[in-house]
């Protein structure tokens, strides 16, 4: 039997498997782990003070209990509960981000415009006027090449033919596309395992979540079932919208309704590695 102190076995593995593609979306946009602990505190604290309320109250010491939050946290996440989060303590992201800014900020490596300047990649080379000097002046703990292989995974920076470091301001900016597409993942991803966890819990009416799935097939039969899959969904989604949208033209005029509803789809395909362990 399970009890809070041993989950299952079962639970354990779901959660592995779940959270290592959020994992990989967190690690792509410089997302560490101390800042997503910190977001964990404020989530375990806001549900367990919102949906596991004894006769309608709920104290810090009973949140502790419930979520294994200490208490100290819980009474200051409690009394701040509508101000944001403060993700940048002990985050290695934040020191990424405060280099960058010391780049663009500190008159020894921007020109008389305020411009970040082209920075020699090794002291050996440009001296104070070097990426290795400003990275090393900055954090004397981390090696001036973890800064420099991050930022030219993530592209804000190249170095040329004479090992210079140039900074792409460009870069910097956060595609409009990338935001939008952040905000169906938070609001798509939210409904799906909403409804499954009320699933999971036995609640009625159960939530629409069916799905059909398949091992040993080849690359193009995945793709062919692809095709066919989009088809489906997409005509499936054309009728719920044409449904739903007469459905509100007719509500104008009369009193608010406070029900919302959620219908998407999904296709994904893969080399099959959850079934051997793997993640």
């Amino acid at each position: 039997m399970s009890t809070p102190a041993t989950p299952s076995p079962k639970l354990i593995r779901a959660l592995r498997h779940l959270l290592a593609p959020l994992i990989r979306l967190l690690l792509s946009q410089g997302f560490g782990y101390p800042a997503f602990a910190e977001l964990m505190k404020r989530v375990y604290v806001d549900v367990a003070d919102k949906h596991f309320q004894l006769n309608g109250k709920q104290t810090d010491s009973r949140i502790s209990l419930l979520s294994g939050v200490h208490r100290k946290d819980v009474k200051r996440l409690r009394e701040a509960a509508e101000a944001p989060l403060d993700l940048t303590r002990d985050s290695h992201s934040s020191q990424s981000a405060q280099l960058l800014s010391v780049w663009m900020g500190d008159e020894r490596f921007t020109d008389s415009q305020g411009q970040p300047l082209p920075l020699a990649r090794l002291a050996s080379q440009g001296g104070e006027k070097s990426f290795e000097f400003m990275a090393h002046d900055f954090n004397k703990d981390m090696r001036p090449r973890v800064f420099l292989d991050e930022w030219q995974r993530v592209g804000i920076v190249k170095v040329d033919e004479q090992d210079m470091v140039h900074l792409d301001m460009s870069a910097l900016a956060t595609a409009p596309d990338l935001e939008q597409k952040l905000d169906f993942f938070g609001r798509n991803i939210h409904d799906h395992m909403a409804g499954a966890v009320s699933n999971i819990e036995g609640r009625t009416p159960p939530h629409l979540d069916r799905c059909v799935f398949y091992h040993g097939l080849t690359l193009e039969q995945t793709q062919e079932l692809k095709a066919l899959s989009e088809k489906l969904a997409m005509q499936a989604l054309l009728d719920v919208n044409r449904r739903a949208r007469a459905m509100m033209e007719s509500n104008q005029g009369k009193t608010f309704s406070p029900w919302r509803m959620h219908f998407g789809s999904y296709f994904y395909h893969a080399e099959d590695e959850y079934e051997s362990g793997h993640e």
